[in-house]
């Protein structure tokens, strides 16, 4: 994860922008995804997987926007 990575979040966390693009991937252009009908979420999610030994392993994942 780069520089480039971060300029492309920053960009699709317009709710016009990101509304935009998955209408025209996923609808052929059609308004179904409607940017007053978004709302940011955390990106951070933990998880706790069991290790080797049994024990829980806390884990930290970040999520794209």
């Amino acid at each position: 994860m780069g520089k480039k990575d971060t300029i492309t979040k920053n960009y699709l966390n317009d709710p016009c922008i990101f509304a935009d693009a998955f209408n025209y991937l996923l609808y052929h252009g059609a308004q179904v995804v409607l940017p007053k009908n978004l709302h940011p979420l955390d990106t951070v999610e933990a998880a706790f997987p069991y290790g080797a030994d049994g024990r829980l392993q806390p884990v930290q994942k970040f999520r794209d926007n």
